[in-house]
């Protein structure tokens, strides 16, 4: 104390500089702190920025402009897929019941000209058999007119006899020798009076909120190429329509073999082929009556096909199906 009011000057600058020296020790062990947290900062970004350069591919300008231009690609890929998936929508359908009978009347008609002026692939005239009072799917309305009473109705019909008229032109186009059958899946009460065609589910392609689909049978007569030719052409994908089924009906026939005579071997040929496990027999000229075992006959066959409409997110609301 005796010191303090002898040097009070002297004592004050050492209490001032305790302070200081306090305070700068406080701010050293704290700036000290921040320096290591900042240097560990650093080596984790060095490290990362290692990791990055060191990545296949390395995120440089030249790779991330590559990216940007697969990226368009892909979305003009999925833009075209897109488009292709929704090809059915390009169908221009009607609401106006007048001019949607109008064409299912000219549809009528227009296809029984068709297979009773047809002609093969020899431009030889071969008229293509149909029932009595066949409409191609359309017999309700053979003989009447009348604008369907359920407004909705009237465009599933336009729809379905596009898609028929699509069919059946690849139909023709493989010469069958008759068209007995077109069937359209029912669409709405009043259509269900006319036919009771359903597609069993089992085969159906549709799946809910995702794939819907418009359902036809055909039942036509010919030779196995005729069937050949009417799946490659609906193979072409013009339109979005895959086969469900296919039943084949072959007329039942006895084989002929009248005077069909094996000719025989002698001893020694029975012998070798008894060690040769085949006939040597000479053979003779068949006999001008012989017919032959196997032929192909006229079959009925019978496609049930499936118009496909993609129900897509974009669209999900206008066809909340």
């Amino acid at each position: 104390m005796g010191l303090f009011k002898k040097n009070p000057a002297f004592c004050a600058f050492c209490v001032v500089a305790v302070l200081v020296f306090a305070a700068g020790a406080t701010l050293l062990v704290m700036e000290s702190g921040k320096l290591s947290s900042s240097k560990e900062k650093v080596a984790s970004a060095d490290s990362q920025m290692n990791g990055l350069l060191l990545a296949r591919p390395a995120p440089t300008s030249v790779n991330v402009q590559a990216a940007q231009q697969n990226a368009e690609e892909l979305s003009t890929q999925l833009r075209r897929i897109r488009e292709n998936l929704q090809r059915g929508s390009r169908l221009t359908i009607s609401n106006d019941g007048t001019r949607v009978m109008s064409g299912v009347q000219k549809y009528i008609s227009n296809y029984r000209r068709q297979v009773a002026a047809h002609k093969n692939v020899s431009d030889v005239a071969a008229p293509i058999q149909i029932p009595q009072d066949f409409a191609f799917g359309f017999e309700t309305y053979l003989k009447q007119t009348n604008i369907p009473q359920d407004s909705a109705l009237v465009p599933q019909l336009d729809k379905q006899r596009q898609v028929l008229s699509y069919i059946l032109n690849q139909l023709i186009a493989a010469d069958p020798a008759g068209i007995q059958a077109v069937e359209r899946e029912i669409i709405g009460d009043t259509d269900a009076k006319a036919t009771s065609y359903r597609i069993n589910p089992a085969i159906s392609a549709r799946v809910p909120g995702a794939i819907d689909t418009l359902a036809f049978r055909v039942t036509f007569t010919g030779y196995t190429p005729t069937l050949r030719k009417f799946l490659n052409n609906l193979a072409q994908f013009d339109l979005p329509i895959v086969v469900s089924s296919v039943a084949v009906d072959r007329p039942t026939t006895n084989a002929k073999t009248a005077n069909a005579k094996k000719p025989k071997a002698s001893r020694i040929d029975d012998i070798f082929g008894v060690f040769a496990g085949a006939s040597t027999s000479v053979e003779t000229a068949p006999e001008a009556n012989q017919t032959p075992v196997i032929s192909e006959t006229e079959s009925s066959f019978t496609v049930t096909l499936e118009f496909i409409e993609i129900i897509l997110p974009s669209n999900s609301e206008k066809n909340p199906a």
